[in-house]
C-alpha cells in the first residue's frame, strides 16, 4: 500500500472515530460536561446562558464541529455575498456558530440559511444575537440556538467579514474543528485537543450520575448518595 493510500486511511479512520463519538455525545447533558470539564481542571466551556434554543424542546441534544464566522458592525449597505459563499461551504457534522463583535440589533441566522446549513450536513448553529424565520426554522427541525428572536434584516447593520477562522463568542474562544455541545441547557465547547480524554471521563461520570438519580429516586438519603458517589 501506497504511502497516500496509508494516509486516505488513517484519514477516513479518524473521521470515523470522531463521528462516533459526536453521535454518542447525545447520552449526556451539558451540564454533566461542564461540571466533568471543571473536575478535570478544565475551564467549563460553557457559552453565556443568554443563548438558549430558539425553540423549546427538553430533549434536544446537537453536538458537531466547530465552523465558526465573524460578523462585523457596520452602518453601510453591504451585500452578502460573504454570507452566501459561507452556507455553501459548510462541512458534514458542522456546528455553526456566528460571532458578531457586539450586538447589531439583527438576525445573524434565519430559515434560508438554515435550509442551507441543513442540506450541506450541519447539524445545528449558534449566535450571539438574533435569530428570525423560527416557523421556517421550526419545519425544517434545525437547531438552532440564538440570544433572542428578531425580525430585522441583518444589511445595513453587520457584515459577514470572515468564516471558518477562530471568534471570541459569548465568554469562549472557538476554533474551527472545536466540539460544540447544545442541549435545553444551553451551548458549550470543548477544545478538539481535549475532546477524547473529556469523553472517557464523561463515559464515567455519565454512569455514576444514573446509580445516584437511581438511589435518590427508590429513596435512598441525599447525604448517603453524595458519600458513595461523590455526586449530587
Amino acid at each position: 500500500m501506497s504511502e497516500q493510500a496509508r494516509e486516505f486511511e488513517a484519514g477516513a479512520a479518524d473521521d470515523d472515530a470522531i463521528e462516533e463519538k459526536l453521535d454518542g455525545m447525545r447520552r449526556f447533558y451539558t451540564p454533566l460536561v461542564s461540571d466533568t470539564m471543571e473536575r478535570l481542571g478544565m475551564k467549563s466551556g460553557a457559552l453565556h446562558h443568554s443563548i438558549q434554543p430558539v425553540l423549546p424542546d427538553p430533549s434536544l441534544k446537537v453536538c458537531g464541529l466547530a465552523y465558526p464566522c465573524r460578523v462585523i458592525p457596520t452602518r453601510e449597505y453591504v451585500e452578502i455575498d460573504r454570507l452566501l459563499e459561507m452556507v455553501d461551504s459548510i462541512p458534514r457534522n458542522s456546528f455553526v456558530v456566528v460571532s458578531a463583535d457586539q450586538d447589531i440589533g439583527a438576525a445573524l441566522w434565519g430559515g434560508l440559511m438554515s435550509a442551507r446549513a441543513r442540506a450541506r450536513g450541519a447539524v445545528g448553529a449558534a449566535v450571539n444575537g438574533g435569530v428570525r424565520d423560527i416557523e421556517q426554522i421550526a419545519a425544517l427541525d434545525f437547531p438552532v440556538f440564538g440570544s433572542y428572536r428578531c425580525i430585522t434584516d441583518i444589511r445595513r447593520r453587520g457584515y459577514m467579514a470572515k468564516y471558518n477562522v477562530p471568534v471570541y463568542s459569548a465568554g469562549q474562544t472557538i476554533v474551527p474543528g472545536d466540539v460544540i455541545f447544545g442541549d435545553a441547557n444551553g451551548v458549550l465547547v470543548i477544545a478538539r485537543e481535549r475532546f477524547d480524554r473529556v469523553y472517557a471521563e464523561l463515559e464515567r461520570a455519565y454512569g455514576e450520575e444514573q446509580q445516584t438519580q437511581r438511589k435518590l429516586v427508590d429513596g435512598t438519603g441525599a447525604r448517603d448518595v453524595f458519600k458513595e458517589f461523590g455526586r449530587f
